[in-house]
């Protein structure tokens, strides 16, 4: 074989994505050498198929999500101006992936019946019509706020017409939709900066003092799913929400915040310390006080 694991390896390691990613990239190629095997077009064996013998690469994601409550996502979102900010609430409310916000068109959004279509999305410059799950290609709830918004945004945008993306580029005179990528370094970042939640100390961004791999779309969708579980709202309701295909996704989208944690923590030790000062307490006699009681 030409192909040898350890330049397999090199070149997985080589690549800007998360581990979990270069994981998939693994499974894929492994299935696509199995299956040549399968129809004859490599020889049969262990030899032949060098994904085998590859080794060392995480199947798990080193991502490290960041939640903003909602008093922080309003700050930021009072520092944008359209359509940066029609983009962020979209985002924000909905769950929907960057990739689909993008690849929308104004035909997608169906006003009378309150929902959006996700038909395309937009990846790597180039436009693609597959969905990544039967869910994802389905549709989303626009609640009227959210309605009123977007025909807000169309009333002022230049490229309204049904066949134009929602969020068109004007470097391509609508002939794309905006770059994600551009948008979050040249808007949504530095407004995350003026509204003082983000800080970027020695070239390095951090939150409360803490530095942060990353800040973009994505903190929204662990954001909403956040808000959603501690508002008490129905799991299944959430999973329907976001188009999800098992409540499994949850566990990963779900994260505590600090004044949630603090009060279901301060409810445990209300049950569990006594008033006063433990210094003060005679501990031989109060487990007699409690044998007798």
């Amino acid at each position: 074989m030409k192909i040898k694991p350890k330049e397999v390896k090199s070149w997985l390691r080589s690549l800007d994505v998360e581990n979990g990613t270069r994981y998939k990239y693994k499974t894929v190629m492994g299935t696509v050498f199995t299956f040549s095997q399968s129809e004859g077009l490599l020889p049969l064996g262990e030899a032949y198929n060098p994904i085998r013998y590859v080794t060392g690469i995480p199947a798990t994601s080193d991502y490290e999500a960041i939640v903003l409550t909602p008093e922080q996502a309003l700050k930021v979102l009072d520092e944008l101006q359209q359509p940066e900010y029609t983009m962020i609430v979209l985002l924000a409310v909905t769950g929907i992936r960057s990739s689909e916000m993008l690849g929308l068109r104004w035909c997608d959004i169906l006003w009378d019946r309150s929902e959006m279509k996700i038909r395309q999305t937009f990846v790597h410059g180039k436009i693609q019509t597959g969905a990544k799950t039967k869910l994802s290609k389905s549709t989303v709830t626009l609640h009227p706020i959210l309605a009123q918004l977007l025909k807000d945004w169309r009333a002022e945008t230049a490229y309204a017409g049904d066949n134009d993306y929602v969020f068109a580029s004007r470097k391509t005179s609508g002939k794309t939709p905006r770059y994600g990528s551009v948008v979050v370094e040249d808007h949504l970042r530095p407004a995350a900066v003026r509204a003082g939640v983000l800080e970027v100390r020695d070239g390095k961004v951090n939150i409360e003092g803490e530095f942060v791999k990353r800040f973009g779309f994505h903190t929204f969708s662990h954001s909403l799913t956040s808000w959603l579980m501690a508002n008490g709202e129905n799991p299944q309701i959430v999973r329907a929400m976001l188009r999800w295909t098992n409540l499994n996704m949850l566990a990963h989208y779900t994260h505590g915040f600090k004044a949630d944690k603090l009060e279901a923590q301060g409810a445990v030790l209300k049950k569990l310390v006594r008033s006063g000062n433990p210094s003060d307490r005679e501990p031989e006699r109060e487990w007699e006080e409690v044998k007798s009681s």
